[in-house]
């Protein structure tokens, strides 16, 4: 599994808005403000929910992630606040042979020698009906911050390796970590 942020957008437009809120930045330009005043308030409410962080979904997201089919079939559970675009099995699978690294974790050989006596075939239905959920396929999510802290919270302890991979590189990557990851702060801190 493969996870890296490519782009971020948002945050100091969205302590600007954070601060129309509190009365704060009213009448001040959005390009000059006391923005280490709002980072404070940021911190305080980005983990209140109720719409007390409604600004972190102001913070937009773009990640490239390789990862295998099952581990998708879990993230298509965020649908609010989500965009993904991907390798479409339907245009890609016959474009190159399948070799060991398209999976995540090695495949018997037997298997592999049916997925490519298919591939040879260019039978795209029956590659298809065969392909295994480790088959790694790359997607283009755009999110906000609302959405990964959510997705952090929820997957913190989950069996699947791969969260845990999804979680680490986020928190490593982001700009804002704190702004997605307050519980575990506050429980290092005590």
């Amino acid at each position: 599994m493969r996870v890296r942020i490519i782009s971020e957008h948002g945050y100091s437009e969205a302590l600007f808005g954070l601060g129309l809120s509190h009365g704060v930045t009213s009448g001040e330009s959005p390009h000059d403000f006391n923005i280490a005043r709002m980072e404070r308030v940021a911190l305080k409410l980005a983990g209140k929910g109720g719409g007390h962080d409604k600004f972190l979904r102001q913070i937009a997201v773009w990640l490239d992630i390789t990862a295998p089919l099952y581990w998708w079939k879990e993230f298509d559970t965020y649908k609010v606040g989500t965009t993904a675009q991907s390798e479409s099995t339907m245009h890609t699978l016959l474009k190159k042979p399948l070799e060991e690294g398209h999976f995540e974790g090695p495949l018997p050989d037997v298997m592999l020698a049916e997925l490519r006596e298919a591939w040879n075939a260019q039978d795209f239905h029956r590659l298809n009906a065969m392909l295994p959920h480790s088959f790694r396929q790359r997607r283009i999510v755009s999110c906000n911050y609302a959405v990964l802290r959510n997705i952090l919270t929820q997957r913190r302890n989950h069996k699947l390796s791969e969260w845990h991979t999804f979680r680490e590189n986020v928190k490593a990557q982001a700009s804002y970590p704190e702004l997605l990851v307050l519980e575990e702060a506050l429980e290092t801190a005590h």
